[in-house]
């Protein structure tokens, strides 16, 4: 059975006397931060001061620890619903941006100390030294790029969260899955995802004039532009589009405890799905019913 443990700005933790109606848990590989979604139908208010944050639990082990984005109360025909959304904590790194400026020889230390520590977050990694170069921050750049965009420069990794509330700067390791109570499938093609070509600015001449074409696209036109400075490379980009042209969706009985990047095999639907990754988890709990559905997209093009 799923444990919800309410957090409360003094320190105090409580569990409310009934369990939630719906449960929605939500992983994606594109953003750092899960989602939960909890209601419940109390028949009086749930508690006598306002929470900040929830950990839930399966077994003793933690699934998400997070803080509160919103709390409605909504009462109708005397029946009464509490709702909360909230994300993990490594959702302060999108809703905060970072101070523009350069950083020269910056280190794991240094990103930690300025965007990581402010919010309660700790970096996990090997290499907290100095790196020869500097790292341009433009105004509007939140801190999640600016520690993705540190790591992916000096340290050559795409950092990822932990479920204990790290910034673990190392490529994630992956798991195999082996999945049970297989309920539906549903592979889509989507060409519409595709990319034909990346067109790169010159820092020297400011002029779009580097060319990145996608073989695969043959008559097809879907052009992207990136600035000198973007932290996304033409290459990853295409590789991205191609990945996003195959998608298998997997809705298993129960819950599965899975992390975007988790692969899984699925010859019996062709060469592309062999080696796949998940993309996307959303367990859902609802009227005493609860499913997982995994969205996978190809491991390699």
């Amino acid at each position: 059975m799923m444990r919800f443990v309410f957090l409360f700005a003094d320190g105090t933790e409580t569990e409310p006397n009934t369990q939630p109606t719906r449960v929605s848990l939500r992983r994606d590989a594109d953003t750092p931060a899960d989602s939960l979604e909890l209601t419940f139908t109390p028949s009086g208010p749930l508690f006598s001061k306002e929470p900040c944050g929830v950990r839930m639990e399966h077994g003793g082990t933690v699934l998400f620890s997070g803080i509160l984005d919103e709390h409605s109360v909504h009462t109708k025909a005397g029946v009464r619903t509490e709702f909360f959304s909230l994300r993990s904590r490594a959702a302060v790194l999108l809703d905060n941006e970072a101070m523009p400026g350069q950083l020269r020889m910056p280190s794991l230390r240094l990103i930690e100390t300025l965007f990581l520590q402010p919010f309660g977050l700790r970096a996990e990694g090997e290499d907290f030294s100095p790196k020869a170069g500097e790292l341009v921050l433009e105004k509007g750049t939140s801190c999640w790029q600016a520690v993705c965009s540190f790591a992916e420069t000096f340290l050559h990794c795409t950092p990822h969260c932990t479920r204990a509330g790290a910034l673990r700067f190392a490529d994630r390791e992956p798991k195999t899955l082996r999945l049970s109570d297989v309920r539906e499938t549903e592979l889509s093609h989507r060409p519409y995802a595709r990319l034909s070509r990346v067109v790169v600015q010159n820092t020297r001449t400011g002029a779009y004039s580097t060319v990145y074409e996608n073989p695969a696209a043959a008559g097809v036109s879907r052009v992207r532009y990136l600035s000198a400075y973007a932290r996304t490379a033409p290459k990853t980009l295409l590789a991205q589009g191609e990945r996003a042209v195959v998608r298998l969706r997997v809705t298993c009985g129960g819950f599965v405890d899975a992390d975007p990047g988790d692969v899984c095999g699925f010859p019996a639907f062709g060469a592309p799905c062999e080696r796949m990754r998940l993309a996307a988890l959303r367990y859902r709990y609802a009227d005493g019913g609860e499913e997982t559905e995994l969205t996978f997209e190809p491991d390699t093009v």
